[in-house]
């Protein structure tokens, strides 16, 4: 059975228990009295950055939880004097007017740099440019939840801006200062069924969900897409306080609309002004191809949801194995410690405490442009993980090592998401 063909069959499942109840209550776990994840809680926190041949920078994140009943504030800003730039705020989970409807906003703009690697599972790890990046933009969600979060449909969307500044080498050096353009409106819905104990740290249960990005560009040259992004979680309790959970993932983009697809017109179109004169020419004509081989790569297949970073395959950067088709599957088991509440008030953090975790986790994945060979060059990746519930907010560290080196992420929420938080 396919993941698609499990998640209609939950969804379906998951729709029609709400009528059977009382006989509901065999089959879906009851929520759990969770204390101390609606209190006020705070965290102000440096982050110093550096990025070789671009610069340095210090953001400074501050995020206020509970701020009015399950309402969080989070907002970041670059200190003056960096040569990155961040600013953002983002409040999650208003309440319109009801709980059953929540509103969730954010606008910001941000100068930094990406790496670009190349697409497949076997591209070279070292063979990647930098792009410096600005971003501007903002956008909206709404959550229209029932049957005590159980159930959810969602719709983002969001209005974002991005051009190309200038592009680096792996080493910083400069490679190119030719500014490019694009500006698209992206549209998220989707839908989730969280049949566990707890929305917020589940121990026992299912949790599936289905999400829907069309993406439309302003520009006749750049291809019109859709991804769709299908996920199953289970979660087995162990030994009383563990948990054990595992996770499928599978996305996959394709095009509503053809942009460009051939090499010449790419060319003109991507042209970064390298000069045959310069030292430099051939590590710009590098760089330029590159950035064709993505332009059409994108024009021709799409991009569903990269793997790497944070959230899937821990021990790579960011977005690094990027294709028209992804697939991903995580294993991760969590000892809880500590469940009583601890109040903590400390000058950059303060809230209360619920809960301590560290994990161990393994994972795989692999992306393809044909969605016929995704069973084939699986990366692993696998780690430790330690984690603390406060206030509503799960505070997670995760060490991890794959192929190609560690890895450490620090940030909020659980991995493995369908929406997370940051998003």
């Amino acid at each position: 059975m396919t993941i698609r063909q499990i998640i209609t069959a939950v969804i379906t499942l998951a729709l029609a228990l709400p009528a059977l109840a009382p006989r509901a209550q065999g089959i879906v776990p009851e929520r759990r009295d969770s204390k101390g994840n609606e209190e006020l809680g705070w965290l102000i926190a440096p982050a110093p950055i550096k990025v070789e041949g671009i610069g340095e920078a210090v953001p400074v994140f501050a995020l206020l939880s509970n701020f009015y009943e399950t309402t969080d504030l989070t907002s970041g800003y670059t200190l003056p004097g960096g040569d990155i730039e961040a600013r953002f705020i983002f409040i999650r989970d208003f309440p319109l007017l009801t709980r059953h409807i929540m509103l969730s906003a954010a606008r910001f703009h941000a100068k930094m740099p990406f790496r670009l690697f190349n697409r497949g599972i076997d591209s070279d790890p070292e063979d990647y440019v930098q792009r410096l990046v600005r971003y501007n933009g903002g956008d909206f969600k709404v959550r229209l939840n029932f049957w005590k979060e159980r159930i959810e449909f969602f719709h983002q969307e969001s209005n974002i801006e991005n051009t190309t500044l200038a592009i680096y080498d792996k080493d910083g050096n400069l490679l190119s200062n030719n500014p490019t353009t694009d500006s698209y409106l992206s549209r998220v819905y989707g839908v989730q069924l969280d049949l566990t104990d707890d929305p917020l740290d589940p121990r026992r249960g299912v949790h599936v969900g289905r999400k829907i990005l069309p993406r439309k560009s302003e520009f006749d040259i750049i291809s019109d897409t859709q991804t769709v992004d299908t996920s199953l979680s289970l979660y087995f309790p162990m030994f009383g306080k563990d948990t054990l959970v595992f996770n499928a993932f599978r996305s996959r983009s394709t095009i509503t609309r053809s942009g460009v697809t051939d090499e010449a017109t790419a060319r003109i179109i991507m042209d970064q002004g390298c000069d045959i004169a310069q030292p430099s020419y051939d590590a710009c004509k590098a760089a330029e191809d590159k950035l064709v081989g993505e332009f059409l790569a994108y024009n021709r297949h799409g991009l569903a949801t990269p793997l790497g970073g944070e959230s899937r395959l821990r021990a790579y950067p960011l977005a690094r194995f990027s294709a028209g088709n992804s697939s991903f599957y995580g294993l991760e088991y969590r000892l809880n410690f500590a469940d009583r509440p601890v109040d903590i008030n400390l000058l950059m953090l303060g809230g209360v405490r619920t809960l301590l975790q560290m994990a161990f986790f393994y994972e795989q994945g692999t992306v393809n442009d044909d969605a016929g060979k995704l069973g084939t060059g699986m990366k692993p990746s696998y780690g430790i993980g330690f984690r603390a519930l406060i206030s509503g907010f799960i505070y997670r560290m995760d060490i991890a090592r794959g192929e190609e080196g560690s890895s450490v992420n620090v940030l909020f929420d659980y991995p493995m998401k369908l929406t997370p938080m940051t998003e």
